[in-house]
Parts: structure tokens; sequence; C-alpha cells
């Protein structure tokens, strides 16, 4: 067994987990099920402007966003995972600052 993981086909990542006999990281793995996911819902009419939005994936979960207005519209539940991320991502960030001593 080699001593550094093999890189994820999809982002370089390292990691241990495969598919289909090649490396693919968790992350990947959770975005590839978003992507499916994004592709069986229908399609949405943006209620500003009855624009046909598209889905895109932000913070792991899936987003529809108008292309004319830029308006972004989440489902009942997703905006608190995107706060959660970003509580999350700030906690890391200070404990950098705290244990680097800048």
């Amino acid at each position: 067994m080699p001593f550094f993981a093999p890189k994820c086909d999809r982002c370089g990542t390292r990691t241990r987990n495969e598919d289909d006999g090649r490396p693919i990281c968790g992350e990947c793995v959770k975005q590839m099920e978003l992507k499916t996911q994004a592709a069986a819902e229908e399609l949405r009419s943006c209620p500003v402007d009855g624009a046909a939005m598209k889905k895109e994936i932000a913070h792991m979960i899936v987003i529809d966003r108008c292309p004319d207005c830029g308006g972004i519209w989440l489902d009942g539940g997703e905006l608190a995972v995107i706060e959660g991320d970003l509580q999350a991502e700030a906690v890391v960030a200070m404990s950098k600052v705290f244990t680097l001593g800048m």
C-alpha cells in the first residue's frame, strides 16, 4: 500500500475512497449526487421576471439562479445550511489565527 493516498480524479484531493476502481473523494461523490438530484428537479420560473432559472450547487445544496436578474432562490432549510457552513468556516479561520499566532 502506498504511503500517500491517490488523488481524486475530479479535484486532486488525496483520498482512499474509490468508485469503479478510480479514486474519488467524498466531497466529489456528494457533488455528483447533488447534480443528479438537480437534473431530476423541474425547472422553475423566476418570480421576479419569469425567466427559466438554472440549477447550481453552492455549499453542497442545489439552488435556483435566474440568469437574467441574478436572483437566487432557496428551498426551505437551505439558508440555515449555508449559515451553518459559514459559521463553521469562520471558526476554523479563527482557530488557525490563534494557533499560528498571527
